[in-house]
């Protein structure tokens, strides 16, 4: 058995060929296969993948430099995403301090892992972390929450 455990077929790179490419990657022996979320566009589209295929599973979380999307209505629809049968992990949650220009700032980013963290204590999820340049601070937020 090959297990996929981390995936972002709903990346626009696969918008040509994604039907074929998943279906052909159960053919030849891949058969389970968790797509991370890492924007609120991707777990619309992990969420689509989940109910297409029946290998597909999904994690529900929203990565470090796309949190600034992230309010309150919002982190309550991922709740009812995470709670699907299917939904086996949130994630891909956790910090990337790496590039200073571009990303959501660093107090921004700890507010909603610590939030994600939250959620999947209280579904019992297992989560899935980015973490970039900001290993001591993950492992320092993991200890507090």
């Amino acid at each position: 058995m090959i297990f996929e455990t981390h995936a972002h077929y709903d990346d626009e790179a696969f918008d040509g060929d994604r039907d074929s490419l998943i279906w052909a990657m159960h053919e030849h022996g891949i058969d389970t296969i968790i797509n991370v979320g890492a924007s609120l566009r991707g777990v619309r589209e992990t969420v689509t993948l989940m109910e297409r295929y029946p290998f597909v599973y999904g994690a529900i979380g929203v990565h470090p430099d796309e949190v600034g999307d992230l309010d309150e209505e919002k982190i309550a629809w991922m709740r009812k995403l995470c709670e699907k049968e299917k939904t086996v992990a949130v994630g891909e949650i956790g910090l990337d301090y790496h590039y200073e220009e571009g990303y959501s700032p660093s107090a921004l980013q700890e507010s909603w892992f610590r939030r994600q963290l939250r959620l999947a204590k209280k579904l019992d999820k297992p989560v899935v972390i980015h973490a970039r340049d900001a290993w001591d601070k993950v492992f320092d937020i993991l200890d507090e929450e």
